[in-house]
């Protein structure tokens, strides 16, 4: 799990997380009654011989066995990325996999992708000490800067 603790200048994960969210229109449940109504459906499922199994399908009822099922967690987060890229933007994960494939972490990558965006997007819920943090963080608006500091008059 990401850290959720603040300090002066800083941006909890959690922030950056609904950022992003908000910003690719990204919806995430993790409870059950959601499995058939959203885009894409990420959880876990046992092999007869009782190993464990990962799942990413768009449709439940239709798993490709080379496609949407894999041996290890790791490849979780990753597909899900895919899925985005794709199109998807409800997503039932289960809630023992969006830990155990670091689903958080994740987002707050995707976040750093797309902060750029983020921050010119004006339909986002986000305040000016934000954009002044991120911008200052992830150098935004440095080049402007300098470009403006070594104009010739």
């Amino acid at each position: 799990m990401g850290n959720n603790y603040s300090r002066e200048g800083h941006m909890l994960d959690e922030r950056m997380i609904e950022l992003v969210k908000n910003h690719l229109g990204l919806s995430i449940s993790t409870n059950f009654n959601d499995f058939d109504n959203v885009d894409c459906m990420i959880y876990n499922e046992s092999s007869a011989d009782g190993y464990d199994l990962w799942v990413v399908t768009n449709d439940s009822r239709h798993v490709n066995i080379c496609e949407n099922v894999y041996y290890y967690a790791n490849d979780l987060a990753n597909s899900f990325e895919e899925q985005v890229r794709w199109g998807d933007q409800t997503f039932y994960i289960d809630e023992y996999v969006f830990e155990e494939a670091y689903i958080e972490d994740k987002l707050i990558e995707m976040f750093s992708e797309k902060v750029e965006d983020i921050i010119v997007n004006d339909e986002l819920d986000i305040t000016l000490e934000e954009i002044n943090y991120l911008k200052e963080e992830y150098g935004f608006g440095e080049e402007n800067e300098e470009a403006e500091s070594t104009e010739v008059v």
